[in-house]
């Protein structure tokens, strides 16, 4: 009712004083009744910050240029919050409609100007609401709005206790105003309980905020003692709210929204006071959506994260809780190995939590692979790439290498090591090489070619042997026999010996190669055994590194070795270090656990080093049986202690160097069908994993496990490769034929999925093996082994048996003891021996807990090995 009673006040006012239309802000005196004036309601909300709160309603539509239209609001400036009244303007009017939350309009070009005034009353504010700038000049000139829209304005004020009065008057411009009518703004009564209970707002899907996607939802509301209502939110894509109008004094209805995202929905209700009261009460309901997205309970991973054509991807996968909604399934799409995409069902069903994985083989061909997997459910999707990584072929290199020895990488160079010498491509440290030996270039392969290597003069010794001839100090030309990378910088070659002559002590010489610079270390002399040249042999030599310390070994035998393996097949392997090779001295050391009898078959053996820390593991496999054992090279604690305390490079080289190999660890066996196929391609160690091109197999030490993998047909039986772990790793071959060819490798997981790279080798245990060994014998047997062992006595007991003396059957009575025996998983000897030696025994252990039958000086004597579990060393 009070609004009806303003409004009449207000027409009454204003339409005696409408000025009549013209082009601009008009000056004119005279007022046109015939145009009906804005229509203004205000109100005080009480709050944290209280606020007067204005509507003028939008001027009625006409023919040509907007009418210019004028609201003046004369009220007590103490009442306005400091937001209103700061600031220093050269201005008459002051813009407030830029202070924050002032105007609530609906969006688009300004339709109002919100403006401040001083009026000429002590302690008055005029707010001025027009169309145009209150600044503006007058005339034809100045822009005028439409101001067909509704105008709510929210002003900050300093209390909001008690009502405001208000003086309103309105006019084409300042100059032609109506007479001021009065308008109260009451004070809007706080909604209490029973009026919050007549506003209801709800929706037919719970959880509102875990929806899957697209869900529909029906919002509904019931009003009583509604005088009007507005839903705003994403109702609709062309406007944000949608006006709600009372059937009598309720409003109800229902919108139907689809859930596409996070929304929020706000229902805002006008309803009548109680008791008769004429002040209104605005009560707010608030609702909010969310969608749950398929990556918020789904996912799907991709191991390795790249492959070589051909290569295996395993995708993974799990649902959590998947929604409830008929319309949509799971599904995984991916390219098969013939290039056609592929879709699969995937058993989820709603509310339960379900994972798998699948693995696929990517095409031979680049080029038809599709290097995406899909997760898809309905119209989400989780996509997931992968890296298909092709050999890059690099041409065919026109040197005449002879058979190929080896291959390594130092100093941004390969270093090819072949039967007619040595040869290098510059292909750069870290993604290239210039002119000086660093930098990049576009060529990851150039060609290789013969350098000039200079020889370092002769170290000064006590005992000089006679100088080499000039011949034998050319490093290049000498048939090179073996080659690996020492350090960054530099590599280890084996060479012939410049002319070897029978019964001399040694057919090969060892030098350290610094590529880069072109620059090798004096020979040393391999201590081998002297030359026959009445029986040739074959050599096979190989090198490891271990710390600080540089490791050969040499495989003899007969020059066919498929027809001819004893009598002369044998394995002897050295160790020399870097020092020694420096001064000169002879520092050669025997290493017998890389040689024979320890090693058996006595050749197929094939050498990879440069694993866990500081190089302190390298592995030999064999071609034959698919053995495989790992020898580590502890370094010296007390004598690394002393290193660092004393900041000594000298000591830190020389712990590095005075290492002893442990006795070997028998790792993981390569599947006996496999085994021959190592002899296929080159090993290398490609960032802590052992790759066997030819074999198509990878080990990784830090699981102690084979896998198989498709690596590319690349490589040949007589191939050599070398890695380069950098900032840009990458793999180089070169075939026997002179193809060369090369592969980036951005992560090891290339050859080997579950390959994940740590300091700590796995723990393979050097007791492999456990028993429990019993022996009788008419006296009392100490054992012993002739390899490392753990014998713990258990038990000691005397019982009678029979045995057979002079082929008669005699009870005797014999010592039982009882032993827990842990063991390699290698070829020993178990021995028994009495206290007077009288009795003796002996047991042959010839591996995987295969024992030969007991040989004793004694007939009476029983040894009996019982298998037990190994639960650690």
């Amino acid at each position: 009712m009070h609004r009806t009673l303003f409004h009449a006040l207000l027409a009454a006012a204003l339409l005696a004083a409408s000025p009549s239309p013209g082009p601009g802000p008009a000056r004119a005196q005279t007022l046109t009744p015939a145009a009906a004036p804005p229509v203004v309601e205000a109100r005080v909300v009480a709050g944290d910050v209280p606020t007067l709160q204005l509507t003028v309603a939008p001027l009625a539509p006409g023919e040509g240029r907007p009418r210019p239209r004028v609201i003046e609001i004369v009220l007590d400036s103490d009442r306005l919050a400091d937001a209103l009244l700061g600031g220093e303007t050269d201005q008459l009017w002051q813009d407030i409609g830029t202070v924050s939350g002032v105007l609530q309009e609906a969006g688009g070009d300004r339709p109002w100007f919100l403006m401040r005034s001083e009026a000429p009353e002590p302690g008055k504010a005029r707010i001025g609401i027009a169309n145009f700038d209150l600044n503006a000049r007058e005339d034809e000139s100045t822009p005028v709005s439409a101001a067909a829209r509704p105008l709510h304005v929210v002003l900050p004020l300093r209390s909001g206790e008690r009502a405001l009065t208000l003086r309103v008057s309105a006019g084409a411009s300042l100059d032609a105003m109506s007479a001021a009518a009065t308008v109260e703004a009451p004070v809007e009564r706080p909604a209490e309980a029973d009026d919050e209970a007549r506003v209801r707002f709800g929706a037919d899907t719970e959880p509102l905020t875990a929806l899957a996607m697209g869900t529909p939802v029906t919002l509904s509301w019931n009003i009583t003692g509604c005088v009007q209502a507005t839903l705003s939110g994403p109702v609709d894509y062309r406007e944000p709210s949608q006006a709600i109008r009372p059937d009598g004094t309720v409003c109800a209805g229902s919108k139907r929204v689809l859930a596409l995202g996070p929304a929020t929905y706000q229902l805002t209700a006008e309803i009548t006071g109680r008791g008769g009261s004429r002040v209104n009460v605005v009560i707010k309901r608030t609702l909010t959506l969310d969608v749950r997205k398929l990556d918020q309970f789904a996912n799907l991973i991709l191991t390795p994260p790249s492959v070589l054509p051909g290569g295996t991807v395993t995708a993974r996968w799990y649902i959590r809780e998947l929604p409830a909604d008929e319309r949509r399934e799971a599904m995984l799409a991916w390219t098969d190995l013939h290039g056609q995409r592929r879709l699969q069902r995937l058993r989820a069903s709603p509310g339960q939590t379900v994972s798998g994985e699948m693995n696929f083989i990517v095409p031979a061909s680049p080029g038809a692979a599709d290097a995406v997997v899909r997760l898809q459910y309905g119209e989400e999707t989780i996509e997931r790439a992968f890296a298909i990584e092709p050999w890059q072929p690099a041409g065919r290199s026109p040197v005449a290498s002879g058979a190929l020895r080896g291959m390594a990488f130092a100093g941004g160079r390969l270093v090819l090591c072949g039967e007619n010498g040595i040869f290098l491509s510059r292909v750069g440290a870290g993604g290239g090489i210039d002119g000086n030996g660093v930098g990049r270039t576009n060529d990851p392969f150039p060609d290789f070619v013969r350098e000039p290597i200079r020889v370092s003069d002769r170290p000064a010794t006590e005992a000089k042997a006679e100088a080499l001839p000039p011949d034998a100090l050319r490093i290049q030309d000498a048939a090179c026999l073996a080659v690996r990378a020492f350090d960054a910088e530099r590599v280890v070659a084996v060479i012939a010996a410049g002319n070897a002559e029978p019964g001399t002590p040694g057919y090969a010489e060892m030098t350290l190669i610094a590529p880069a610079v072109l620059s090798a270390t004096y020979p040393a002399t391999l201590t081998d055994d002297p030359i026959d040249t009445a029986r040739p042999q074959r050599r096979d030599y190989q090198i490891g590194v271990l710390r600080g310390r540089i490791v050969v070994q040499v495989q003899r035998g007969p020059i066919d070795r498929a027809t001819d393996l004893n009598p002369r097949s044998s394995i002897r392997a050295f160790s020399i270090s870097e020092n020694d090779i420096r001064t000169g001295r002879a520092g050669w050391r025997g290493e017998p656990l890389l040689g024979t009898p320890e090693l058996e078959p006595q050749y197929g053996w094939h050498m990879v080093d440069g694993f866990g820390n500081d190089r302190q593991s390298l592995f030999l496999v064999n071609e034959v049986t698919g053995a495989l054992s790992r020898y580590d090279a502890p370094i010296n604690a007390a004598l690394l202690a002393r290193a660092r305390d004393t900041g000594s490079p000298a000591l830190l080289a020389q712990a590095r160097e005075d290492i002893v190999l442990d006795d070997p660890k028998r790792a993981t066996d390569i599947a006996p069908h496999l085994a021959p196929l190592l002899a296929g391609g080159p090993l290398v160690n490609v960032g802590g994993l052992l790759v066997a091109l030819g074999a198509e197999v990878s080990y990784n030490p830090y699981t102690d496990k084979w896998q198989q993998g498709a690596f590319g047909d690349n490589a040949r039986v007589g191939s050599v490769a070398a890695y380069r772990g950098d900032d840009e790793p990458r793999l180089w071959l070169v075939n026997p034929d002179g193809q060369r060819s090369s592969l980036p490798v951005d992560s090891p997981r290339l050859f080997s999925a579950d390959y994940f790279e740590s300091r700590q080798l796995a723990a393979i245990p050097y007791f492999a093996l456990g028993a429990r060994v019993t022996v009788k014998s008419r006296q009392p047997l100490t054992l012993s082994t002739d390899r490392k062992t753990l014998i713990e006595p258990l038990s000691e007991s005397i019982e009678s048996i029979i045995c057979s003396i002079n082929e008669k059957e005699t009870p005797i009575s014999v010592v039982v003891r009882e032993y827990r025996m842990l063991y390699p998983d290698r070829q020993f000897d178990l021995i028994g021996e009495s206290e007077d030696q009288t009795i003796n025994v002996n047991k042959t252990h010839f591996g995987r807990a295969q024992w030969d039958q007991t040989v004793s000086s004694d007939p009476c004597v029983i040894v009996r090995i019982e298998p037990i579990p190994v639960t650690g060393n």
